[in-house]
């Protein structure tokens, strides 16, 4: 039985950073690994008019044939953003300072080279960033970088540690909580636990935090495997998701990259990123 109320904002993170007047409602989605499955995602998104950031990796997801030149830009001439993903799709904590490098930076010019435009987004694969990562990926240039720390609504957060808010997977309660554990976040572990716990589906979650914003401001962001929604046949859920947060009023649909250049120009970042832009 779900227990969580739908009318009342579940969150709060939104609207605790004390700005002033009316928080945007943004919905912007990602999709890692650089699958052929992504055209069939790419074909639900346009069909609801909604934007997107494509995570490629060059060789391929565990070696699988990934998106060729050809299919990248198709997905680039449709609206798409394309983001690195990583040239091998290799952990970058596992990895050694240099190949954390090279994975990085080969990436970024090897999609500029196909797409003959700046790649400005990158996703660290499953996640994973460490120190060395983060600064690796400013280094080469990416103005951001998104992780896959979940529940997530606010837009007060690092750039290069970008947060989700919901996995297109039907996760278990204790896997949710070791990825806010992960992000070190007990405050939104504690209010997950407390207000979340009961709700039994991922697609029922995904409803209760995309009104949420609704109600209270924020960024839904859902992001997804399409190889993984396609191995557990969630196309069905992913359609009925996709129909609740699409065309509604007030609420702005932008890729990854766009959410970002939004905080910027509304001067919506957190203190101390605002204090390093204006120098």
């Amino acid at each position: 039985m779900i227990t969580a109320a739908r009318t009342v904002p579940v969150f709060s993170e939104a609207e605790s950073h004390g700005t002033i007047g009316p928080l945007p409602r943004i919905v912007t989605t990602s999709w890692d690994d650089g699958d052929v499955r992504d055209f069939r995602v790419a074909e639900m998104l346009r069909a609801r008019n909604l934007p997107a950031t494509f995570y490629v990796p060059i060789t391929g997801h565990h070696g699988s044939h990934g998106l060729g030149r050809s299919e990248l830009i198709t997905l680039r001439d449709e609206g798409f953003e394309i983001g690195g993903h990583g040239f091998s799709h290799r952990i970058l904590p596992q990895c050694s300072r240099k190949v954390v490098v090279q994975e990085v930076e080969v990436c970024k010019q090897s999609l500029e080279d196909i797409l003959g435009s700046e790649v400005r987004m990158f996703a660290y694969p499953r996640g994973r960033h460490s120190n060395v990562a983060v600064r690796s990926v400013k280094q080469a240039g990416y103005v951001g970088a998104r992780t896959t720390e979940m529940f997530s609504l606010g837009l007060h957060f690092d750039p290069y540690r970008m947060p989700t808010t919901m996995h297109v997977f039907p996760h278990s309660r204790s896997d949710y909580f070791r990825n806010m554990a992960r992000a070190v976040d007990l405050g939104r572990a504690w209010r997950y636990l407390t207000r979340l716990w009961q709700v039994e589906s991922w697609v029922e979650l995904a409803r209760i935090l995309f009104d949420s914003i609704l109600l209270g401001g924020g960024v839904f962001h859902l992001y997804g495997h399409s190889w993984e929604i396609d191995e557990l046949r969630l196309w069905k859920d992913l359609d009925e998701i996709l129909d609740h947060v699409s065309n509604r009023e007030d609420v702005l649909y932008l890729p990854n990259g766009e959410v970002l250049g939004y905080r910027i120009a509304k001067n919506l970042l957190p203190v101390k990123n605002r204090c390093a832009l204006e120098g």
